[in-house]
Order: C-alpha cells, then sequence, then structure tokens
C-alpha cells in the first residue's frame, strides 16, 4: 500500500467544498470552522488556494459530532469525550460485517495518526 493510499488523497476521490458539506449536513458553514477548531481530531486538507477540502473520513467525523452535538444535545466537551471514547483512532468506523476489514481499517488508521505525526514533526 501506497503513502498516498494511506492518505487517502488519491484514493477517496471524493471530496467537498465547505459549502457543499455545509448543505450537507445543514450547518453554518462557520459551525464547521468552529467544530475543526474545537476537535483536533478533525481537520480537512487544504488545496492550493487554502480552501477546506472535506473526503469522506472529514464527512463521517462531521456527521457523528453533529448526531452528539444536535441529537443527544451534548457540550462541545461531552462531544469530544464521547467521540474519543467511541474511535479512540479519531476515525469513525464504517460498519461492514467483516472483522477483517476493520482489523485492517485499525490499523491503517494507526499507521496514519503515527505519519501525521512525523509530518508534523518534520514540518516544526
Amino acid at each position: 500500500m501506497s503513502f498516498i493510499d494511506l492518505f487517502g488523497t488519491m484514493a477517496d476521490s471524493e471530496v467537498h467544498t465547505i459549502k457543499e458539506v455545509s448543505l450537507i449536513l445543514d450547518e453554518e458553514q462557520h459551525v464547521l470552522r468552529y467544530w475543526e477548531r474545537e476537535f483536533e481530531f478533525l481537520h480537512p486538507k487544504k488545496n492550493e488556494s487554502g480552501n477546506r477540502i472535506y473526503d469522506q473520513r472529514d464527512l463521517a467525523i462531521l456527521k457523528e459530532l453533529k448526531r452528539l452535538i444536535r441529537t443527544e444535545r451534548k457540550t462541545i466537551q461531552e462531544a469530544r469525550t464521547a467521540f474519543q471514547e467511541a474511535y479512540p483512532s479519531g476515525f469513525v468506523e464504517m460498519p461492514n460485517g467483516n472483522d477483517q476489514a476493520c482489523e485492517s481499517h485499525d490499523e491503517i488508521a494507526s499507521l496514519q495518526q503515527e505519519l501525521r505525526d512525523i509530518i508534523n514533526k518534520l514540518r516544526s
């Protein structure tokens, strides 16, 4: 598996602008930007112009955050804690009924986080 496949930049070709995500989730753009500041595991990439681009992983996280905040009416801190307890890797698991695939997904999620940590260290 290549570095690009791990980060999903080419494998997950469907990306959305903040405007599109705002429409999909029925949330204001400023709310999405606020959630990005409040939840360290949510970090959409930016294109060459500096605009946010949301992939399927980001969209899954946002949907779960919306459920926690809007449906379960949790505070930001409660939602942060609930999310981290439910998804310690920072990735929303997509159920597929295949335990081996879930284990592979966990391994990939762990590798992705390690690579992000390395990249952050190299940048600083």
